[in-house]
């Protein structure tokens, strides 16, 4: 018997769960801050699921996500449901899992910004009912991306794949060769010239472009082993900057002019701290 903490939305009717911020911990607010117990400063931060739990008992506000890419809310204990469950599912209680970069949350309210860009391109090269059609609501400047359903775009299974397979969180094994290459058409196509430069597609820094380029340097890096990695997807496994991974590779006699060999590569990640290395049952038996 376990345990759970949920909420039902009051306007979109979806679940909420405990939500987990990139370093893996729960984020409470202590109702003897009052109105300023939402400040980050106040915050109280837990990795313990149970301590968690106990805390919301004795009143404290958690903050509860949908997991659907809009940013996560701190709630009160009173308006949080708690029920004991005989097999809670892995959504139910999220455990620490990887370290991530970001959280999916963070990714997919990404996406959410990168297609309010793309619609007022489509506005701007068409017309506003085109980009309305696109987008699902009337296009502006300032239109907020938390309306955007994800779920009207085809994109949004192949970004959550790629999260998972980046990560391996959650379910890596759905980044399977087709997902790959329709998430990679899916960058050709987000490079053509006519990318909004406001776009998040367009910020090789954003938490949207990292999880889709440290999903291509973990497919190259297992499943094309023959491949020179270059210095930017070095980085991109070993969540470090650029500038920090050339650093690191200089310090250790690896010269990246030209791209790294894999074997080198493999021994100089296992020594990094926030490399996580792939699930060995989604690797082929035989490397070479």
């Amino acid at each position: 018997m376990a345990t759970i903490i949920t909420r039902k939305h009051p306007k979109t009717g979806k679940t909420e769960r405990p939500y987990r911020d990139k370093q893996g911990n729960f984020v409470l607010g202590d109702p003897a801050f009052g109105s300023e117990l939402h400040h980050r400063e106040n915050a109280i931060l837990t990795t313990d699921y149970d301590e968690a739990l106990r805390l919301v008992r004795n009143g404290f506000s958690i903050r509860m996500s949908a997991g659907d890419g809009t940013p996560p809310s701190l709630i009160s204990a009173g308006k949080l449901t708690l029920s004991d469950v005989h097999e809670p599912s892995p959504d139910d209680i999220p455990d620490g899992g990887p370290l991530t970069p970001f959280s999916r949350d963070e990714v997919m309210h990404g996406l959410r910004k990168a297609l309010v860009a793309k619609a007022a391109m489509i506005a701007r090269w068409g017309s506003d009912e085109a980009a309305e059609a696109f987008l699902g609501f009337p296009s502006s400047d300032d239109a907020d991306p938390s309306e955007v359903d994800l779920s009207r775009f085809r994109s949004t299974p192949l970004i959550e794949a790629g999260y998972d397979w980046a990560f391996q969180t959650g379910q890596p094994e759905a980044f399977h060769p087709d997902t790959r290459d329709h998430l990679r058409s899916l960058m050709d196509g987000g490079s053509s010239g006519t990318i909004s430069t406001l776009s998040l597609m367009a910020d090789a820094d954003s938490a949207l472009r990292v999880t889709i380029g440290t999903a291509f340097a973990r497919w190259k890096f297992e499943f094309e082993p023959g491949s020179l990695l270059s210095v930017r997807e070095l980085a991109y496994l070993a969540q470090m900057t650029e500038v920090a991974a050339r650093n690191a590779l200089a310090k250790a006699g690896i010269k990246g002019r030209g791209g790294i060999e894999n074997d080198t590569a493999r021994e100089w990640l296992a020594q990094r701290q926030k490399f996580v290395p792939t699930r060995t049952n989604l690797l082929p038996i035989d490397r070479s």
